[in-house]
């Protein structure tokens, strides 16, 4: 069955410092895939704070607020990306047209996006069989996501929790948020963790990659993932994957 477009997302969640950034640069750039590069908090943010106030207010919110907002030429949070070569006002451009024509008041404005971003990489929709957002917080959005996509698969990250509380300290350290909390990298965690589970037990379509298996080895969970999102992966990129390279990434970045 080939599904429409919208119908065709793929979301990756899990925890911060688990490997959901890494995850999105190894898919990036195949052929089949349509990987948006930044988080848009679509589901945590657009549409459970903003949902109320209407489309503007989520339109505002993707472009200038969310991490999103640098595919829009608004400043990084905190990493640099070099978005030198993409056009972002033109993108902001499309987009919001797109947003705000008549005819599409009633499609959502994520497929909008993803659907602008790929005209803007010259992307044609039917040659896409996924498309793909990540924010690790849709671990806690999973029935509004399967209410809006009920075609959508999951992409959930894993991490040993030792490492995850290790990194976290040391990200305080350098950017001193004063929002470190030991209580939410547990409970984030277990949320993480039951999501996993509910994947295992093929309760919804979903895959999980552990992030020591994918820095240890790329091939072999590339291969999985691969395999579940019925793409295909061509045998002589096995050395890029090795060399954490599977795609190019110069389109954008």
């Amino acid at each position: 069955m080939i599904l429409p477009f919208e119908q065709r997302a793929c979301f990756a969640a899990g925890q911060a410092k688990t490997g959901t950034t890494l995850l999105i640069a190894l898919l990036d750039g195949h052929p089949q895939l349509l990987v948006l590069p930044e988080e848009t908090a679509y589901f945590p943010t657009a549409l459970n704070k903003y949902g109320k106030q209407g489309r503007r207010a989520q339109f505002d919110y993707l472009t200038k607020e969310a991490l999103s907002r640098v595919l829009f030429g608004g400043p990084p949070e905190w990493e640099k990306m070099d978005y030198g070569h993409f056009p972002v006002a033109d993108f902001r451009e499309r987009f919001e047209t797109a947003a705000f024509d008549p005819k599409n008041a009633h499609k959502d404005l994520l497929v909008l996006m993803m659907q602008t971003y790929a005209e803007m990489l010259g992307i044609p929709l039917d040659s896409i069989v996924r498309w793909v957002e990540k924010t690790p917080a849709n671990r806690r959005f999973i029935p509004q996501i399967l209410e809006r996509f009920p075609h959508a698969k999951l992409l959930i990250t894993m991490r040993d929790p030792r490492a995850i509380l290790a990194a976290q300290i040391a990200l305080e350290k350098t950017r001193k948020t004063r929002e470190f909390s030991v209580y939410y990298c547990v409970s984030h965690w277990l949320q993480a963790a039951q999501l996993a589970l509910r994947a295992e037990r093929k309760e919804i379509s979903g895959i999980v990659t552990r992030y020591e298996d994918l820095v240890a080895d790329p091939a072999a969970p590339m291969q999985r993932l691969c395999d579940f999102l019925e793409i295909s992966v061509d045998p002589n990129k096995s050395g890029e994957i090795l060399a954490g390279k599977f795609c190019d990434r110069a389109r954008v970045h």
